[in-house]
């Protein structure tokens, strides 16, 4: 089988855990099981690690939850770093532990091969009444001028929704004005949030998020009104999933990634998948769940989960194959 084809990106979410209820968010945060919470098992994981680079998987998105709050991860990304002069790592992060003087310096020791992106949604606190524990606070913009300072891309990840979108623009400037770079992106709709008052599931999550979700149209005739240039396709280290487009504001960039474009699936999505006609998210990258379990992100289709927990490095190798394999044939659907 040709790698060159394939993906080489690999997203984990090494915990559930997490300092903040965002309401667009959920309890198990970018894992995949509903009933599933804890933390992956550190020996575990880098046993399902050194067959994912074997098999040509050089890049790791590290994710939760919030994976600072997991001990283990300075650890974690020495291991990924030590594996091969080819690996890089992008932390998302809300920057909860990210002051860590551990973690800070095992950063730095590696940022030629790392980004960091945090979570920051809004200006202000509370918006309307609604809360949002990821803002421009000052301990993130401190965090933020230290990284930059020490010269280690840093991005914000902004999830745009009705309840924020007032915000966005402005935002955008002080993000900007701090040297940080930023990736706007409008809401997923899921069947499970945090909410505002509550849980939030089935039907009811589903008619929550089209209440939330506020079209991007308005953020980009912003962005073309400062930027000095723009791409419409502009991708890092990921082409897949739902097409990405870049703005440039001098010496820094913001990516939109607008789901209102479509998403790329593969040909088992389109012909197989019962959840296809619903599916906004498209064939974005593998993805290790709390669980040990290997999926698609933000599948639905448990046929297309492998659960890793006790196999031989053989049994994960195959399992990671057949995931890999669907990103060789893929193409876009428009909504």
């Amino acid at each position: 089988m040709n790698k060159s084809k394939r993906i080489n990106y690999l997203a984990i979410s090494i915990t559930t855990d997490c300092n903040c209820n965002c309401f667009y968010c959920k309890p198990t945060g970018e894992s995949i099981l509903p009933n599933m919470k804890g933390t992956l098992n550190f020996q575990s994981l880098k046993k399902i690690i050194k067959v994912a680079y074997e098999l040509g998987i050089t890049t790791f998105r590290i994710t939760g939850g919030e994976p600072t709050t997991v001990s283990y991860l300075p650890n974690l990304i020495c291991y990924i770093m030590k594996l091969g002069n080819n690996t890089k790592i992008r932390l998302n992060t809300n920057g909860y532990k990210l002051d860590d003087e551990e973690l800070l310096t095992i950063i730095e020791l590696y940022k030629e091969r790392m980004d960091i992106v945090i979570s920051v949604d809004s200006v202000n606190e509370y918006i309307q009444g609604v809360h949002y524990p990821k803002y421009l606070s000052p301990k993130v913009q401190n965090i933020a001028m230290k990284l930059v300072k020490q010269k280690i891309p840093t991005r914000f990840n902004v999830v745009v929704t009705r309840q924020n979108i007032s915000e966005v623009k402005t935002l955008i400037d002080k993000s900007i004005a701090l040297g940080v770079n930023i990736k706007i992106l409008d809401l997923i709709i899921q069947n499970e949030y945090f909410g505002t008052n509550k849980n939030l599931n089935g039907e009811e999550a589903i008619m929550f998020g089209k209440t939330s979700y506020a079209p991007l149209e308005s953020i980009i005739e912003y962005l073309e009104t400062i930027s000095d240039r723009s791409k419409e396709k502009y991708h890092m280290w990921n082409t897949f999933g739902i097409p990405r487009s870049g703005y440039f504001i001098g010496n820094h960039w913001v990516q939109v990634k607008d789901s209102s474009r479509g998403a790329e699936y593969s040909k088992v999505c389109i012909e197989k998948c019962p959840y296809y006609d619903s599916c906004n998210e498209g064939l974005f990258s593998p993805f290790i769940s709390v669980g040990e379990i290997l999926h698609l992100s933000g599948c639905r289709n448990k046929d297309l989960y492998y659960t890793l927990k006790g196999k031989s490095e053989a049994e994960i190798k195959k399992a990671l194959d057949e995931i890999l394999t669907l990103f060789e044939n893929t193409e876009l659907r428009k909504h």
